[in-house]
């Protein structure tokens, strides 16, 4: 089986994981499927290395976040092996989940999974020893990437490289569903975020236009941190979170394409995390270089 076939039956394992488990506000939790699908741990692609706090490196740590709805078992799972093979000390977490179940990440209110993230961060400075700590994130986890750095005190400070593969700083539009939102104007726009707050996704609603992280970044007179060197990664087939959705116009910031470099890679939003055209720019940014370090490839569509 090739690798896109396996990554595509990963992705239909967990896409009918996600949704026979999401949370919602049940008070009665019982019948919901509490453990992972054994699809999903029996796939090779499953899984991520340990964090090992006793790793060594002459590079920054590295703290991997995952996307919306996934976890630190899957999404950046494969590229933080291959890091790790680089010689990196790689770290990662799942955030943002519900108690039940706890395998799906990203979902709950990204204010307080902010939180959660720069604790984990401030972690793994401390234990590495590290004077700097980098981040590579996701999708929501390039939008925490950015965000957490903006809005958790001490963090910039302890960042260096930050990477965002694809993320949704102007708003998600997720795939122009979003216009139908506004049909009763701002009433039904608020109608749709009190529904993603009630079946368990404020995170979902957040990341919209006109969300609450959405508004945080438009009325920051600075979105990315003095001293933190940031790359956005996006992909002209990226329909979820189009180019313009993703950009950061400062002066400090390194807005990429993938076809800039590999221009018949028609990746899409979910196969920016594997795709080694995407993986070759996400080693560039870490370490400040312009190489070849992985041949272009025809990332996954979707």
């Amino acid at each position: 089986m090739t690798i896109t076939a396996r990554l595509s039956a990963l992705l239909a394992a967990w896409s009918v994981g996600v949704v026979s488990a999401f949370p919602g506000q049940k008070p009665d939790a019982r019948d919901l499927p509490l453990s992972i699908p054994s699809a999903l741990l029996s796939s090779p692609l499953y899984g991520a290395p340990d964090n090992d706090f006793s790793c060594k490196s002459s590079r920054n740590p590295v703290v991997l976040l995952h996307g919306l709805s996934a976890n630190r078992e899957v999404d950046l799972n494969i590229l933080q092996n291959e890091l790790n093979g680089r010689g990196y000390c790689t770290f990662s977490l799942t955030y943002g989940a519900h108690t039940i179940p706890d395998w799906i990440g990203g979902l709950v209110d990204m204010t307080k999974s902010a939180v959660q993230i720069a604790d984990f961060i401030r972690e793994v400075q401390s234990k590495t020893g590290a004077a700097k700590v980098d981040i590579v994130g996701h999708s929501e986890g390039g939008v925490q990437s950015i965000y957490v750095p903006m809005t958790q005190a001490g963090i910039a400070g302890i960042v260096e490289h930050v990477v965002a593969l694809g993320p949704a700083i102007h708003g998600a539009t997720y795939f122009g569903f979003t216009e139908f939102w506004y049909i009763g104007g701002n009433t039904t726009r608020a109608l749709v975020g009190s529904i993603l707050d009630l079946v368990g996704c404020p995170a979902c609603d957040q990341l919209a236009t006109d969300g609450l992280i959405t508004d945080q970044f438009t009325n920051s007179p600075k979105i990315a941190q003095p001293g933190n060197k940031v790359t956005i990664i996006t992909s002209t087939s990226d329909t979820l979170v189009p180019q313009d959705v993703s950009k950061i116009d400062e002066p400090e910031v390194d807005n990429v394409s993938v076809q800039t470099t590999c221009p018949d890679d028609r990746v899409g939003h979910a196969g920016l995390a594997w795709d080694k055209s995407v993986w070759r720019l996400i080693v560039n940014a870490l370490e400040e270089a312009d190489e070849e370090v992985y041949p272009c490839e025809q990332g996954l569509p979707f």
